[in-house]
């Protein structure tokens, strides 16, 4: 059975299931718009009709069509009524509207407006060529990361500078793309379709990954890569893993995703942490203590989102009851994004002292003495620092164990925070230290440069 029979045939089960009244008020004008890979797209009149549906009706029918059509389903209602005027002549997609087929462009999000780093640095320097260079000459491209570490900033970023230059750029995401190619079906209009995306100069799809086992749209992607070759023009992606880790890929489709160039964008180094924080406070007008810096830079490590987020959440609260950004105000907002007991329950003091001796070939009773040789005051101070940062022990425990009192752990905090913010040496030495601890593989170019001076990520 296909998929039209199937949803006929749900339809008149429903239509004896219900009464009449309901039927009539709320199914009798539904329609189905597509199929693909399990997915049935159906058209309601109005958003009311919508909500309605989804609150009363979709399970049962979603259960009702499985059950006919053998294989588990998922029900997309969206909100179609037919245009009383509408020509062939009318654009399929418009840039920058969020009807149907377009995905907005964020203003903020331009080559300007990204900071980049050693983990994303290859990444921006990709976009800026496309973005200025000559249309076409680096596609396809491909930007791979995880969430919240900047793909859709660069894409945007593109699109927004090759319309500063007069270009036809199209930025979409992936399910944007599915959904206009179902529709242009429904309505009849494959080729106005295929001739406005193929009549671009670039096109920009975000987060491929959706397009897995979508075969027929995986197969109208390869026509239009293999079109805008021909024409020398621009494609872009964006995903969040490499092709040879979507397997419900096409061969056809994953050979060409990954035939130009693939630019990863890792979670940021701490260096990269640090420069983020400045900025976004900086740009909200915020004084941010070097106290707190350090204490964001060194927990939130997954993605730049989090460390957004924190800014975020400090300079709000700090408003709101006109208190001061003060350490424990930014350990409350780790708890709120759960950073700081994921934290607590992967660290202790002992643990602390155990790694940074053992990455100095220390024991802890070095640590612990009163030798001063300039190794092991360093590996010392170093030992306050990330007890600090990375475990719950106060400047008096921490002291107690290294046989100091609380005044010496702070100073030895300070110095080693200062020493760390302009010796590349010593924030590898805490990068690798923190990774141990926290079992998370360091960064491969944890002591960098400086990063880029921008406004914004």
């Amino acid at each position: 059975m296909n998929a039209k029979d199937a949803w006929l045939a749900t339809i008149g089960q429903l239509q004896v299931q219900l009464s009449r009244s309901t039927f009539d008020t709320w199914l009798r004008r539904v329609e189905l718009l597509g199929y693909e890979d399990g997915r049935f797209v159906v058209t309601v009149p109005t958003e009311y009709a919508r909500d309605w549906i989804e609150r009363h009706l979709l399970e049962s029918m979603t259960q009702t069509l499985s059950s006919i059509f053998q294989r588990a389903v998922q029900i997309q209602l969206v909100v179609w009524q037919p245009p009383v005027t509408q020509t062939f002549d009318e654009p399929l997609f418009t840039y920058q509207s969020a009807q149907h087929s377009g995905s907005p462009l964020n203003s903020a999000y331009t080559l300007d407006t990204f900071i980049s780093g050693e983990a994303n640095r290859y990444a921006y320097l990709l976009a800026e060529a496309i973005a200025e260079g000559q249309i076409g000459r680096y596609s396809p491209a491909l930007f791979v990361g995880s969430l919240g570490n900047g793909k859709t900033h660069l894409l945007q970023a593109i699109t927004h500078a090759l319309l500063a230059r007069n270009f036809n750029a199209l930025y979409l995401t992936a399910e944007a793309f599915v959904t206009t190619l179902v529709e242009s079906i429904r309505d009849g209009k494959n080729s106005a379709f295929r001739e406005k995306f193929r009549n671009a100069d670039a096109l920009l799809i975000d987060d491929a990954q959706f397009l897995e086992g979508k075969d027929s749209t995986q197969a109208e992607l390869v026509a239009l890569w293999d079109i805008f070759r021909s024409r020398q023009r621009q494609i872009v992606f964006a995903a969040d893993r490499l092709p040879s880790e979507m397997t419900r890929l096409s061969d056809d489709l994953r050979s060409r995703l990954q035939a130009g160039p693939v630019a990863r964008l890792d979670p940021p180094d701490l260096a990269l942490r640090r420069a983020i924080l400045a900025e976004k406070s900086k740009a909200r007008g915020m004084t941010l203590p070097r106290d707190v810096l350090e204490l964001l830079a060194t927990r939130l490590v997954t993605n730049v989102r989090d460390l957004q987020s924190a800014i975020e959440q400090l300079d709000t609260y700090s408003g709101l009851t006109s208190q001061a950004v003060t350490r424990e105000l930014a350990l409350m907002v780790l708890r709120t994004l759960g950073a700081e007991r994921a934290h607590a329950e992967r660290t202790s003091l002992g643990r602390v002292l155990q790694v940074v001796a053992a990455h100095y070939r220390l024991s802890v009773s070095d640590l612990a003495s009163r030798k001063r040789t300039k190794a092991i005051a360093t590996a010392r101070q170093m030992a306050m620092y990330v007890a600090r940062e990375l475990s719950d022990a106060s400047l008096s425990q921490i002291g107690s164990a290294l046989n100091r009192d609380h005044s010496t752990v702070a100073h030895g905090c300070t110095r080693i925070a200062e020493q760390i913010a302009h010796d590349s040496a010593l924030s590898a030495d805490f990068e690798a230290i923190r990774a141990t601890l926290t079992g998370k593989v360091a960064q491969s170019g944890s002591a960098v440069p400086v990063p880029s001076r921008r406004s914004g990520y």
